[in-house]
Formats: structure tokens, sequence, C-alpha cells
């Protein structure tokens, strides 16, 4: 049934049934509209990364004991947290006959390598810890008995 009054009033009774106008849109106001949305993307990460500094790790000086107390004390440095990083410990005269090491928390350590002969070289790889501290590096270096000739 077909309304001859609703299409002289612009054919309300076929409200719906109509198509849509195509959307055009060119290539060149696509791919603008694209680079705009990614530019946008890369200054709002920008602004977040300078609004939000990751945390900080500020070791202020690195303490060695052996045999159950001091041998040496180091200057501290200041890494990212959750970074890893390398120290050295060595001894040419007098030194003690390694067989590990441990770090206090909230520090971990992630290797060690320890050369006994001829200059003794205690090689370190400590993880920082994954939140911002402030403070002394305490590591415990594990004496053991002499090697067997």
């Amino acid at each position: 049934m077909h309304d001859a009054v609703a299409t002289f009033y612009g054919g309300y009774d076929q409200a719906g049934l109509g198509r849509l106008p195509r959307l055009r849109i060119r290539w060149i106001q696509l791919a603008i509209g694209v680079a705009a949305v990614v530019l946008l993307a890369l200054v709002a990460a920008d602004a977040y990364a300078i609004a939000s500094p990751p945390p900080t790790v500020d070791i202020t000086s690195v303490t060695w004991y052996a045999a159950g107390s001091l041998a040496a004390t180091s200057a501290g440095f200041t890494v990212h947290a959750g970074q890893k990083f390398a120290l050295t410990e060595t001894c040419e005269l007098f030194c003690y006959n390694f067989k590990g090491a441990s770090v206090a928390a909230p520090f971990s350590l992630v290797a060690v390598t320890i050369v006994n002969e001829p200059v003794q070289y205690t090689n370190l790889t400590i993880q920082a810890p994954t939140s911002g501290y402030s403070g002394v590096l305490n590591i415990t270096l594990v004496v053991g008995p002499p090697a067997a000739p």
C-alpha cells in the first residue's frame, strides 16, 4: 500500500527504506587523519613519560664484607629501578679464598664469578629493586677453605 498523501509530504511512508548517500573519503584525507592520530598518540606518550619518570635507585656507597668484617668500601652511584649492573672487587695480596657472595635486600644477586689465582677477581651482577631506593648496598663475600693443590 502506497499513500499518495505521504508522497506529497516528502514520502514519510518510505522513511527508512531508502539508501543512505555513500560517504566518500579520499585517500589523502584518510592518510592525513591517520597521521594526525598517530602524532597525537606519540605526543601523549612523551608527555606521560616526562610527567612520570621511572624511579631511581640511589646507592650512597657499596660495602664489601668478608669473614664477618668490613673488607672494602666504594663510592655510590645511581641506577634505574630494576636495572642490572656489575661490580668488581679485586685483591692482590693477603686475600681470602672466596666461594660465593650474597647481597642485602632489596637488591638481588643475578650472577657471581670468582677467580682466585693469580690475582683475585670477584665479579657480581646485581639487580636493583623495582621501586625507588636510597641507601647502602651491602655485599657479603663467602669465605671457604683454600683450594687443594
